[in-house]
This record gives C-alpha cells, structure tokens and sequence, in this order.
C-alpha cells in the first residue's frame, strides 16, 4: 500500500496553511496531516557556494569563470560546451542554445533533495529555431551562482538563465523572433543506469484528490475561496520524480507558453478528464519573449496561480512569502499515477508539425461591457479553417500592461465575453489545432470594460 512520504525532522518541511483554511479542509473531510506533506523549501541555503564555470568540451579548457561580463567568441566554447556548477549542470549546443544532459551534482547541501546522489533530469530541451541558427558570439554573465548566456542569429535569439542551487534555483529557456511567431520546445527526460533513478513524469494524486478547493493564506472558504493572490483553486498537477530520492519533484514551469496536448497518453491507471500528457517528454509553444523552464522542491508542489503575462526581462520570481499551500507528492509514486506512453507520435518532428498550425484568426470589433454588475468586455473574431479551438487574451492598457488569458474555447466559439477588473483593454486571439497554436492576431480596439 502507497502511503504519502512525510518527513519527521522538520528541518525542511513545512505546513503552510492559515487556521481558516485548515478548518475548511476538516469540514471538507481531508485531514490536516495530508496537507502537512513535505516539500523542500526553496531558499538562499540552497544556493550557498554555488557558482557556474563554462568549459570547452572538445579541448575540456575552462573558458569562462565567474565572475564574468562580456562577450566570449563562439569559437572558444565550441559546437556544445558544458556549464558546470557546483550542484547543477548541463551541457549548451553553440548553433540553437539546446540544453542537454541537465543533472543535480548530489553535491552536500542542507536543502539537497537527491541524497547525495547524481541525479539526471533532463536529456534535453531542443528549441525548433524554423531553419534558423545562432551565430554570433555569446554574452555571458556569471555572478556569484546566476547565469545568463545569450546568442543570437537572423531574426532570433536565445537566452538560458539559470541559478546554481541544491533545488528552488532558477532555470529558463527565452526565445525571441523577429517575426513574432512562437517556438516549440520539446523536453524529454533523461534516462539512467542505475535503478530507479530514471525520472517520469507523473499525475499528482495530491492535486488530483483536490482539484476545484480553494487553498492558501488568504482563503475563507473551501468551496468558494474567494479567490485571490493568496487564494488558489486547485487544478491538477504534472511533476517529475523518480524512485529513489523522496525529496525530488519537480515540474514545467512556463510564462506565456502553451503546452501542446498529447492525447495518446493518459496515466497508466487511465482517467478522465486526463491531462493529455506522456510519461518522458513534454511539448511546449513558447511566444517570443516568453520563457520556458522548470521549478523542484516546494515550489513544485505549491497550489500557486499561474505566471502572469511577461515578454520582456522575464524573472523567475517567488514573492508570496509562505502564504500559499503546499500539498507535496505520494512516493513512491503509485504505479497508476505514471504517466504512459513515454512519448507520443505526435512528437514527431517540431519542424513539421509546426507547418500544420492554423492561421492567426481576424479580430471583429471588440465590445465594451453594460454599466452595472461585474466588469465586463467582449472580444469577437472571425473562424479559421482547421481551427478547433480558440483562445482570447485580454491586455490592459496601462497598469503595467496585466493581461489575463482565457482557457481553450471551443471551435465553434466566435466571442467571449470576460469579467475583468475595471479599465481599458485591447484583446488578441489565437486558434489552435492538433499541431499548436497559431500567433496571437493582431490586437484589437479598445474598449472599457465595466
């Protein structure tokens, strides 16, 4: 029988629910102990010592060591060159900025979640560039344990970040195009020859159990929330973990990036609805600008609201202090739970798929929402051929520039009408189909909604 995983020291582990909520989950017939799940804390403990250097691989010279600000010529770093940290590392193909062979070290650490062992995650993240290829020098800052690498070439560029940590550090992909379309990134996980330290991603049943709650500091109610910053409605939740260390989880961590669905897979236990997602590899469109990486320990297991809309100096970033729920991961994780196929069909070649996706869709005159009740807009469009669903993508006009993403609407759907917070917005809309998702249209009029 599986039973949840729960440490006793409580060095690490911690329980963040405010008494309000603990009490809602009582009511709810879900134990106060379920909920105390541990997860590892993401915390500057975690980074201590920690520092990248860059090495050629063919002649294995170190070419660049920390601390570092400027350009390195392509040449010295070679066709694939390795960043190498104290807790993590991987290794950068020059042409693309593919990310491969990403590992924890198992280096000592008072936060380590792998047990001193080397635990690999990754075998690689590939960026589908559409025929084009980096070819200028690289700029690379290195800063006691942060990293930002960057390359360029006809039309686009790409940046990695990342941040040498035991677990909670910072890792990103960043695409940018000139044409503005979106990137597909595939990520496969790695594979290992020791037993039971191959990762596979699998379906939370913590989440799963849960979904539709509202949790976090702020919450009054179980059942209604209200939501908020600090109060979150479960969804279901796809992590990373393996058989060997109880502290590794991990997840995909994306910021305005669609994760194109795999509907040959389902966990092995099948569900309904499933998430759509297989057992090693994963698929993702990234918007230019946007970024695309992944969060372990307790961030990967928090009941947090989804990233908000960022295209310029995105920043991984944690600010809300304790005030969220966490509801940690069963290990080891039942066998129903994994995630199967490892890979889908659909995979396939990025390139080719990327060919197949619908055109963008034309926007109609947006409409303003009626006086009184909740803050309303309309948005309205025009039907693409091969399009099965839809998305609408509301963008305040100052205030930042906040902009709130529908879900998927369905094929048929020509308007949507939003409750947003009272201002002026511009919307855009995007249609998607079996190989992704088009560009988003080009933004609308304004309108206020109220």
């Amino acid at each position: 029988m599986h039973t949840e995983h729960q440490r006793t020291t409580g060095r690490r582990w911690v329980r963040r629910l405010a008494a309000p909520v603990a009490l809602a989950i009582g009511v709810a017939t879900v134990t106060a102990g379920v909920l105390a799940q541990p997860a590892t804390a993401a915390s500057s403990d975690a980074c201590v010592g920690g520092g990248f250097h860059l090495v050629n691989l063919t002649t294995g010279a170190t070419v660049v060591t920390d601390p570092t600000d400027g350009t390195v010529p392509a040449g010295a770093l070679g066709e694939r060159f390795g960043v190498r940290g104290v807790y993590n590392q991987f290794d950068v193909r020059s042409s693309d900025f593919a990310v491969l062979d990403y590992a924890f070290t198992g280096a000592a650490n008072d936060e380590d979640m792998t047990g001193g062992r080397f635990t690999p995650v990754w075998a690689s993240k590939v960026p589908d560039l559409r025929g084009a290829t980096l070819t200028s020098d690289v700029q690379v800052s290195l800063d006691q344990g942060d990293l930002v690498i960057v390359r360029t070439g006809a039309g686009v560029s790409m940046k990695i970040q990342a941040k040498d940590c035991a677990q909670g550090g910072i890792f990103q992909m960043e695409p940018e195009r000139g044409d503005g379309q979106t990137t597909r990134i595939v990520h496969t996980l790695a594979q290992s020859s020791v037993p039971g330290l191959t990762p596979f991603y699998f379906d939370n049943t913590n989440f799963r159990q849960r979904v539709g709650q509202f949790l976090g500091d702020a919450c009054t109610d179980v059942a209604t929330g209200p939501p908020s910053q600090f109060c979150v409605q479960v969804r279901t939740r796809v992590n990373i973990a393996n058989d060997v260390s109880p502290d590794f989880v991990a997840r995909d961590s994306a910021q305005v990036a669609e994760r194109v669905d795999q509907p040959e897979c389902n966990t092995a236990a099948p569900l309904t609805p499933s998430v759509e997602h297989c057992g090693s590899q994963s698929i993702w469109d990234v918007a230019s600008g946007g970024r695309m990486g992944f969060v372990t320990g307790e961030d990967a297991v928090e009941v947090a609201n989804p990233p908000t809309d960022c295209v310029e100096d995105c920043q991984a970033q944690n600010q809300v202090r304790g005030r969220l729920a966490v509801l940690g991961f069963p290990f080891p994780v039942p066998a129903g739970s994994r995630l199967t196929p490892a890979t889908a069909t659909a995979a396939g070649s990025p390139a080719s798929a990327a060919s197949s996706r619908p055109a963008a869709p034309q926007v109609r005159r947006a409409l303003a929402g009626r006086a009184g009740g909740r803050a309303t807009a309309t948005a309205r469009w025009k039907s693409v051929t091969g399009a099965v669903s839809y998305q609408v993508r509301a963008m305040r006009v100052g205030a930042g520039g906040k902009a709130v993403t529908s879900n998927k609407l369905s094929g048929s759907t020509r308007s949507r009408t939003m409750m947003l917070k009272p201002g002026t917005y511009r919307f855009k809309v995007r249609a998607i189909n079996a190989a992704g998702a088009s560009s988003w249209s080009t933004a609308s009029n304004k309108v206020r909604a109220r």
